[in-house]
């Protein structure tokens, strides 16, 4: 059976209906508030046949008819495919607070933001480091005998450590060693530095002692946090659905979102450019089989460095919410491209 074009006006009608009151669609609801050009008879049969077709379903107490995971997709693709005439978000709030601080700060102002404007909860990956590379290194003289070595890598993490040396250096000796680490080592990551670089940095610098251990300590910094970090938030924000006041339920979804290891396996495989959305069923892990999940990757200079999720219930306002997350992504891109490499 083919959705025509008044099967799909119905369908829209009661996941409209079902996302603004979590309450089970009739056909006299339909008949009233909407003029399909038809009896409520025959709205009657047209949800018997979405029904028939997995587009809907009947809840056990009620006569009314709620979305199927089927209907939401469905419903969710038609808007996806009329994204370019969804309307911006213009919030100057939400535009001045993006560009305010460091990256750990920006994710957490973007989360915060994010999370109010759509009233469900943020979920954001940071930059895996080990992927990362070196955008710049900087060792300071602590004493004549001991080096602070400062990392930059270009997914914004800042990363520092002591190295004690069995000779004494001067000033003129770190700058020159400052130099050579930037020129060979910059661009690169923990996998990439060799032996070949590590032989041409000794070569250039001519110091009278072994430059490994100090390229040692800087690739165990390029791969101390190579875990993923899970940042949160609006982890309350589930009590304000009445599907989540079912203790059992509740539970459910906050043991979720406490758990990194859950979140990595539902959302760690994200890597489009596009945006991402999960609708029940369609999601990995038991959990949040009753949830909808929509997902935007952010980038840094072109290279994929982590996402930005929302999760709700399934009646989840998707329209809302794919505008705001169609904005977050770009936005998010070039401040942390221009944060980092300069506009």
């Amino acid at each position: 059976m083919i959705l025509t074009g008044r099967k799909k006006r119905i369908l829209e009608a009661i996941i409209v209906n079902y996302i603004a009151t979590a309450e089970p669609v009739g056909s006299r609801t339909l008949a009233k508030n909407y003029d399909f050009g038809v009896s409520p008879a025959t709205i009657r049969n047209e949800m018997a046949d979405l029904e028939d077709m997995g587009y809907l379903e009947q809840p056990h107490t009620s006569a009314g008819r709620v979305p199927s995971d089927k209907g939401y997709r469905a419903y969710v693709n038609e808007l996806l495919i009329n994204r370019h005439m969804m309307s911006r978000t213009d919030d100057p709030m939400y535009l001045n607070a993006l560009g305010i601080g460091g990256i750990d700060k920006l994710l957490r102002e973007t989360l915060k933001i994010v999370s109010d404007l759509t009233e469900y909860t943020s979920i954001a990956l940071t930059p895996h480091v080990a992927r990362s590379t070196i955008m710049q290194v900087e060792l300071l003289r602590f004493n004549e005998s001991a080096l602070v070595v400062v990392l930059v890598t270009n997914a914004g993490t800042i990363n520092d450590n002591i190295i004690k040396l069995t000779k004494t250096i001067s000033a003129k000796e770190v700058d020159i060693l400052n130099l050579s680490l930037n020129r060979i080592l910059k661009g690169h990551n923990a996998e990439e530095i060799d032996e070949k670089m590590i032989e041409e940095l000794q070569t250039c610098v001519d110091l009278p002692f072994d430059v490994r251990g100090i390229v040692n300590v800087i690739k165990n910094l390029l791969m101390s946090e190579a875990d993923t970090e899970v940042l949160v938030e609006g982890k309350t924000n589930f009590f304000n659905f009445p599907e989540y006041h079912d203790v059992d339920r509740i539970k459910t979804i906050l043991s979720f979102i406490e758990d990194t290891e859950l979140i990595l396996q539902s959302l760690g495989s994200v890597s489009d450019d596009d945006i991402n959305i999960s609708i029940g069923s369609e999601n990995n892990v038991d959990e949040v089989k009753d949830c909808s999940i929509i997902t935007i990757s952010y980038n840094i200079k072109g290279k994929h460095a982590g996402t930005i999720s929302i999760i709700g219930p399934k009646r989840m306002r998707y329209e809302k919410a794919i505008d705001i997350m169609d904005e977050v992504g770009p936005r998010l891109n070039r401040i942390l491209t221009d944060y980092l490499f300069g506009k």
